[in-house]
């Protein structure tokens, strides 16, 4: 009786479980350079062994799979924790971890990292656009009693995540993918084969000239007066504005140099760094934004002799303080700025959006690019180009009506017949 034929080793296996399923089984390559069993499932015979030569192909192209067990929930725990919390600033770490715990961590927590797929990520992307996050994650339900109004009370509000988030996500899953290649967890970054639609941006129009003068006028006077002048002539972030300090401000030489932001982070206020090191700048400023700021020093110095022993600014040295010396709150100032809005009677913008001002004026009074980046703190000429500069409607007439002077000039004496010597067009 003949014996029956052992498999080669590396062929693998596949046999039939009690519950009915295939399983196959083969020696693999791993992303940690060794070689380890690993199994495929199949409701038939031919599906197991299809799966196992897909994974034993992949072995032999010298592809590995993932070595790690552990699930995505597990790992991003492990990177927010240990990799982006000593990388990143704190501001961004603390959002990484919401993102991670309000979306990634509830939708794809529980696949397995090395069993992780483009399309199980593509799925969870689109899902996530269309899913209302106030019943997704209970806010509704979480306000006390008398203020629910929506998904508590069995009436969606439909707050769906913007076009920016699910990007964010993405990225998001990209950057922790990848390092997990690096560290051998898994063998390819997946995340990086997820394509989204162009989809929409926030479209952003900054103040018009006319639209400035009236806030600045109206600002005059205002507690807040050189923000609202630094903002919108020097381009300074709502942080920067809130973290600058008295020492930072060379008001003889009519310079700035910003070295610090102020931010609420984690529910406290927090002073770090600026946000790239290219925002870390000195700034000319100009004769409008001097004599604001002389004005609010001489302010800051009459609420400190009122105060008395209440005044606490605890050696901060912060140019814009409340009436008692402590920081103001950034919400604080948005606050002021909408109320600022409607008195001057112009759109309601956000804060932010004054550094958009700042850049279109810039490149409508004809500053080049290079000069608009520096001033606004930009890593790249891309960024300013892409994303804050804006070219009104009446600049483009502008442009084409000197285009249309260009070309009468080169026209001028013609005749409709060719008498300039060149032949008519029949």
């Amino acid at each position: 009786m003949a014996k029956a034929k052992r498999n080669v080793n590396g062929e693998g296996t596949i046999v039939q479980r009690r519950d009915g399923r295939w399983q196959g089984a083969a020696y693999v390559l791993t992303s940690d350079g060794t070689y380890k069993r690993r199994f495929v499932y199949g409701s038939s015979w031919e599906d197991a062994h299809e799966k196992l030569t897909r994974l034993k192909a992949d072995s032999l192209n010298g592809l590995p799979v993932a070595a790690s067990k552990m699930t995505l929930g597990e790992y991003m725990t492990y990177w927010l924790t240990h990799v982006a919390k000593v990388k990143v600033r704190k501001t961004t770490y603390v959002n990484y971890e919401s993102w991670v715990r309000n979306y990634i961590a509830p939708g794809l927590g529980k696949k397995k990292l090395g069993r992780l797929s483009a399309r199980d990520i593509r799925a969870f992307l689109l899902k996530t656009a269309q899913t209302c996050q106030c019943c997704a994650q209970d806010k509704d339900k979480n306000r006390p009693k008398p203020k629910r109004r929506c998904c508590a009370l069995g009436q969606c509000c439909q707050q769906f995540p913007s076009d920016r988030t699910v990007r964010i996500l993405l990225a998001l899953l990209r950057t922790a993918l990848q390092h997990a290649v690096r560290e051998d967890e898994i063998p390819r970054n997946v995340a990086k084969n997820v394509e989204l639609g162009m989809g929409t941006m926030r479209e952003i129009e900054p103040l018009t000239v006319q639209e400035g003068r009236q806030l600045l006028a109206a600002a005059r006077g205002n507690r807040l007066w050189a923000a609202y002048e630094l903002a919108v002539r020097t381009g300074l972030r709502r942080g920067e504005v809130l973290g600058l300090r008295w020492q930072d401000v060379d008001l003889d030489a009519g310079v700035l140099t910003v070295r610090q932001t102020l931010q609420r982070v984690g529910g406290e206020l927090f002073i770090g760094l600026p946000k790239t090191q290219r925002s870390a700048r000195r700034v000319a400023l100009p004769a409008e934004c001097l004599t604001a700021l002389r004005a609010r020093r001489a302010e800051q110095q009459g609420d400190r002799r009122a105060a008395g022993d209440e005044w606490k600014d605890a050696g901060s040295d912060l140019v814009f303080t409340t009436k008692k010396g402590t920081p103001i709150e950034p919400r604080n100032l948005n606050r002021s700025f909408t109320a600022l809005c409607d008195r001057a009677k112009v759109r309601r913008v956000r804060f932010h959006d004054l550094r958009h001002t700042c850049a279109s004026l810039l490149h409508e009074q004809g500053a080049d690019a290079r000069m608009i980046m520096e001033v606004l703190g930009h890593s790249s000429i891309r960024v300013t180009m892409d994303l804050y500069t804006f070219v009104r409607l009446d600049s483009q007439r502008s442009a084409f009506d000197r285009v249309g002077d260009a070309l009468r000039d080169i026209n001028e004496g013609d005749d409709d017949d060719g008498a300039s010597g060149v032949p008519a067009r029949v």
